[in-house]
């Protein structure tokens, strides 16, 4: 009976180890593909013009009913949780001036040296979580 528990909870254990594995290697490779969509001349770095346009761009597939404005229900499908500190002025509406500001700040808390470039290790750094748009 013992033995039975022991084998158990060891496979147990091995199926949860590999599960994890697994996770860390998929969102490592999830995060990769986001930094790659960012940096539009891939030359392994971000700068602030090719954040700018991927704010633009996120921006115009968050506003879908295309009246230059994010409400709180367009905001409900942004899964990165990247605009929810937008809202500067809290009147549940996020426009594109706002929205621009927001990527600015989040552009310069990832850059951790000030170089104005986010290379990938920054942006991993910066994002524990896998961003996805």
């Amino acid at each position: 009976m013992n033995l039975t528990r022991i084998w158990v909870v060891f496979f147990c254990f091995t199926v949860f180890c590999s599960m994890n594995a697994f996770a860390d290697q998929s969102e490592a490779l999830e995060m990769q593909a986001e930094f790659q969509k960012i940096d539009a001349n891939n030359d392994g770095s971000i700068i602030p013009e090719e954040m700018q346009a991927y704010q633009a761009r996120r921006f115009k597939e968050l506003d879908s009913d295309k009246n230059g404005l994010i409400d709180a229900r367009e905001m409900k499908a942004d899964k990165t949780g990247m605009f929810k500190n937008a809202d500067k002025n809290k009147d549940k509406i996020i426009t594109q001036q706002e929205s621009s500001l927001t990527f600015k700040e989040y552009f310069d808390a990832m850059d951790s040296n000030g170089d104005a470039f986010v290379s990938e290790k920054e942006f991993k750094d910066y994002n524990p979580v896998v961003i996805k748009f």
